[in-house]
């Protein structure tokens, strides 16, 4: 990425204007289809000016990725007024968890264009990222003791962040069709508690 002067206003007004082409074209194209004049007419821009701010389409579109996750990460941090403990087995959702899916209601069409029309693969690898710290120390919390667990740690916990994130993409192409807070108290439990009110043989 070209890095001007970001503390002038005309900069990151641009960049704000490119990265907003960026996701509209991402919502009705495929990635490989757009090219740099089709961002810079639909930013108003010169071509020219596109390459002050980034060096290619894929330059503009990692930078589009970076910031997503970044907010994302930011909106997931722990705060103040949170418990330092969370009892994971109340079958209540964490509260990162429910900001997770509060943000990608939020950014409804930038989560679309980026993990279902395109299906980025640094977008997706990134989040899945976010979703492996959750997951795994949320397992680590509940069960720190390997001999207790079913199955390998390392193997329980990349099947419940990949079962996470195709939860969300279904979530996404699907039109949101429960609440976030649903979503995140559900999945919760399908992770923690299995599908079953009661197990199978044990009725």
């Amino acid at each position: 990425m070209v890095i001007p002067k970001k503390t002038d206003p005309r900069v990151v007004r641009t960049q704000r204007l490119l990265r907003k082409a960026m996701f509209e074209l991402l919502e009705t194209r495929e990635f490989e289809q757009i090219t740099v004049q089709d961002i810079a007419d639909l930013a108003t821009i010169k071509r020219a000016t596109f390459y002050l701010h980034f060096n290619d389409k894929q330059d503009l579109v990692q930078q589009c990725i970076i910031d997503l996750l970044q907010e994302l990460r930011e909106s997931m941090e722990y705060s103040t007024e949170e418990p330092v403990q969370f009892n994971f087995t109340s079958g209540e959702a964490h509260p990162s968890f429910i900001r997770l899916f509060h943000h990608v209601g939020e950014h409804y069409d930038q989560y679309q264009a980026l993990l279902v029309k395109n299906r980025i693969p640094a977008f997706s690898s990134g989040l899945m990222e976010l979703i492996h710290e959750f997951v795994s120390q949320g397992i680590n919390h509940i069960e720190p003791n390997d001999n207790n667990l079913t199955a390998n740690r390392d193997l329980i916990i990349k099947y419940v962040e990949s079962a996470f994130l195709e939860v969300i993409i279904w979530w996404i192409e699907n039109q949101m069709p429960y609440p976030e807070k649903d979503m995140a108290s559900q999945l919760m439990n399908l992770s923690i508690k299995g599908p079953y009110i009661i197990q199978p043989g044990q009725q």
